[in-house]
């Protein structure tokens, strides 16, 4: 069974997918936080205002009754994307113009990520093994799945700005205990950096695995959910 996950869409990402959003005339639900009132409306513009980007949506005229109504118009969206993945986020309402309220950028999208394969969290030592610019890295593993794995580094390590959302990997190897795996190839599919808190987390997609290392992947994982069974029935 598939495990729904959040991926953070940050950035320009958040520009690109919004305005895909308007050029595709996507339906977008709008709920008023502060009261609970929900609409049905399309993204109609995108601005530079002196406070940031901005986008329009069209409201009917009781929405913006309920907006003038009250001071701190807090405004959640949800849309589906254009391979129907659900995504949202919150924003805030910058002024009314006309039949159009124009809506601050959100700093982040979430967007619902399907898990085709369980995952299991790392013992302790695991790392990720990779060349960048002919240096080597070596970063801890957080979780690992037969398609990709977590990387967890501290906000200000060394390494914690050598990774990029698209940017491929390969020759990487993985290394679990006394065992390490190959992977020919993986990609980076998502980055969260959080500016206050303390790490940053990286996505990464296996893309190329042999199919010799994929059995020794596999069992490796076989056996990391083994002993955590065992751990969690009081037997290890």
């Amino acid at each position: 069974m598939m495990a729904a996950e959040r991926e953070n869409i940050r950035g320009k990402d958040v520009l690109n997918l919004i305005d895909q959003v308007r050029m595709d005339k996507t339906l977008v639900n709008i709920r008023l936080m502060e009261n609970d009132v929900e609409i049905l409306t399309v993204i109609d513009g995108i601005q530079t205002s002196r406070k940031g980007q901005i986008f329009a949506v069209d409201v009917p005229e009781n929405l913006k009754k309920d907006l003038d109504a009250i001071d701190y118009r807090t405004l959640e969206f949800e849309f589906m994307d254009s391979k129907k993945v659900p995504c949202e986020f919150t924003a805030s309402a910058l002024e009314i113009l006309g039949d159009k309220i124009w809506v601050m950028f959100p700093d982040v999208i979430y967007r619902e990520q399907k898990r085709e394969h369980f995952r299991i969290e790392a013992p302790l030592g695991a790392r990720l093994c990779f060349k960048k610019d002919n240096v080597e890295h070596l970063m801890s593993m957080s979780d690992i799945s037969m398609g990709g794995l977590l990387i967890t580094l501290r906000a200000k390590a060394r390494d914690s700005q050598i990774l990029s959302v698209g940017e491929k990997l390969r020759g990487i190897e993985l290394i679990c205990s006394s065992e390490s795996v190959k992977i020919k190839e993986a990609v980076v599919v998502w980055v969260d950096e959080g500016v206050l808190a303390p790490s940053g987390h990286f996505g990464i997609q296996f893309t190329d695995i042999h199919g010799d290392e994929r059995r020794s992947l596999k069992e490796i994982l076989y056996e990391l959910q083994r002993a955590s069974l065992a751990r969690r029935a009081g037997r290890a």
